[in-house]
């Protein structure tokens, strides 16, 4: 119910901030979809595996969003690929004004690793944060995991760190950690979700179709016991299109918007549940989910 709320809330941000109504946006993109993942408690790893089926410029695949920021691969205008992992500072996740030097220095989300090869920055223009972007040369119909890690930082922050699933080495990339003061559940991943997003909203935009298959999320409180979301909430933005679609695959979910598609499975804001049982046990690959060691954080101001 808590994601059902939360998607609600984000829906009506995003209108307030675009100031455009449902039909406007149906003019020029895609509609983002959702699938808000159900029955896994707050956890210090996640991993999610997707396997993109149709792409187009200007699209993100989140794998792993959560109460702390997001995780995935996109397709930028030049058709390049990549993969990104962002994540908040303190405060309004949809003000699409916000700058991100305009920021106070002290609640700033704190880069504490970035991976060979990766580049690490700030964003802003919806709300801020650190950002973390590599080259990924990721391909349709192939899968990619990746992998979302958690652990208290000092007294008041919590560090995320991301991976992504090498095959040819059998081994997780560190891509980055960041430290921030975003989450109630401090140390916790919570809230996990998976979309789909049209970023580029070109008008010509909205008729590609985009669309990926998802597995269930995976989700452990100690790295060792992991549980598998039972189903799937399917939600989208405020956008009127219906060029939308959710239905389950094999043993996890497919997401479809844009171009001629219908919504001929799973109705808006239903349950999606996969039609192969929860699996015995979990991809080999999470037992290979590296420790983290963090820098000392840094010692506290004295008192003036």
């Amino acid at each position: 119910m808590k994601c059902f709320t939360l998607a609600f809330a984000a829906l009506a941000a995003c209108t307030l901030a675009f100031a455009q109504s449902p039909e406007e946006q149906a003019a020029r993109q895609c509609r983002s979809v959702h699938l808000h993942y159900d029955g896994v408690p707050p956890a210090t790893a996640a991993a999610v595996e997707a396997t993109v089926t149709h792409s187009a410029p200007g699209t993100y695949f989140c794998l792993i969003g959560f109460n702390g920021g997001y995780c995935g691969i996109q397709e930028l205008a030049n058709g390049s690929h990549v993969a990104i992992f962002s994540v908040w500072d303190p405060g309004d996740h949809f003000d699409f004004a916000a700058h991100p030097e305009e920021t106070d220095e002290a609640v700033r989300t704190k880069v504490l690793y970035g991976g060979e090869g990766v580049a690490v920055s700030r964003f802003g223009g919806e709300g801020t944060g650190g950002k973390s972007m590599m080259p990924f040369p990721w391909e349709v119909g192939k899968p990619v995991r990746m992998a979302v890690t958690s652990a208290p930082y000092g007294d008041h922050r919590t560090a995320y760190t991301c991976w992504i699933w090498q095959p040819e080495q059998e081994a997780w990339f560190r891509m980055a950690t960041f430290a921030t003061l975003v989450g109630g559940d401090r140390g916790r991943i919570t809230g996990v979700y998976s979309f789909i997003e049209d970023f580029r909203r070109n008008v010509e935009s909205r008729d590609r179709v985009r669309s990926a298959l998802f597995s269930r999320l995976f989700a452990s409180a100690d790295g060792k016991a992991w549980i598998a979301a039972r189903r799937a909430r399917f939600t989208a933005d405020a956008n009127a299109l219906m060029t939308i679609d959710a239905e389950p695959a094999g043993a996890g979910f497919r997401l479809t918007t844009g171009g001629n598609t219908a919504n001929d499975h799973v109705a808006l804001w239903d349950w999606v549940t996969p039609l192969q049982p929860v699996p015995a046990m979990p991809p080999a690959c999470l037992s290979a989910l590296p420790s983290v060691t963090l820098p000392p954080p840094p010692a506290p101001k004295p008192a003036d």
